[in-house]
């Protein structure tokens, strides 16, 4: 089971999706939530400035207190996100924590935002990549708008974060189950700026949910019908070409991981490890 802690507006939407899920151990935090085992309102503040400086409301460590030895941690770089080293100190020494950060679309960034969004962006990969983070996770709202394509307005919020959710889902379940078929090794330690996204075998196109410059590792899980598995002679021939035809450079470790489903179609999805530091899109 895996602790889940979505931390404003966006990430609380995040891990309501992700709640349906028995896997995972929900905790929102935002403005206005009243306090009960799974949420925890914080007073509101003018700025990410304010929640950084001002102190945690009370409550918050027995907010906090049972989390699993494993924490997903969302959010975005709303004003609220102020809280979120703060949030993450009182948690580090109890659990091997991920970041999940979402960049909102560029349009959305202004003023504020735009300096929060550079800010968040960059350190919490350098705290993944100095082992404070296990790992943190990039997701570009521009590459889920384009992947999704047309979408009602209305629709248009829970689309997106259901792809995120679903994706990250079926990632985690994968990885946690017995594959039939696997060349997956133990995970580059210090390859821990991630993403992760879609893969379409058959046209050999991935998906995926931020452009992340020189993979040192990428992971291809393919969820496949229990009759396609018994019965496809050519499914093989489609993994080592995916395998052969997406090697980024000579140093990437490309691996994948076969698992049979009771689903009526195949499934398929990549994440991707850097060791560098990225940058934002100019």
């Amino acid at each position: 089971m895996q602790t889940v802690i979505g931390l404003g507006k966006a990430g609380c939407k995040i891990t309501d999706q992700l709640s349906q899920y028995p896997q995972y151990q929900i905790k929102k935090i935002d403005v206005g939530l009243k306090k009960t085992k799974t949420t925890f309102g914080l007073k509101h503040q003018d700025g990410p400035e304010l929640y950084e400086k001002s102190n945690m409301p009370k409550g918050i460590n027995n907010f906090l207190e049972g989390v699993m030895p494993e924490t997903l941690f969302i959010t975005s770089c709303g004003a609220v996100s102020g809280a979120s080293l703060k949030i993450l100190q009182k948690i580090h020494k109890k659990t091997k924590i991920m970041v999940m950060y979402v960049l909102p679309q560029k349009d959305d960034l202004v003023g504020e935002k735009l300096l929060q969004n550079n800010l968040l962006f960059n350190v919490f990969q350098e705290y993944a990549r100095s082992g404070l983070l296990d790992r943190v996770f990039l997701v570009d709202n521009s590459k889920l708008s384009d992947i999704m394509g047309p979408v009602p307005i209305l629709k248009f919020w829970d689309s997106m974060n259901h792809l995120i959710v679903t994706t990250y889902h079926m990632l985690n379940v994968f990885q946690n189950t017995r594959a039939v078929m696997t060349t997956q090794t133990k995970r580059i330690d210090t390859a821990r700026i991630s993403t992760f996204g879609l893969l379409d075998p058959e046209n050999n196109q991935e998906k995926m949910f931020f452009e992340l410059d020189i993979p040192r590792e990428k992971s291809y899980y393919y969820g496949v019908p229990k009759k396609q598995l018994e019965e496809d002679p050519n499914l093989m021939e489609v993994i080592r070409k995916n395998l052969k035809c997406n090697v980024e450079h000579e140093k990437m470790k490309t691996t994948y991981s076969v698992h049979s489903t009771d689903y009526n179609e195949l499934i398929a999805y990549c994440e991707k490890s850097s060791t560098l530091i990225q940058q934002l899109a100019v």
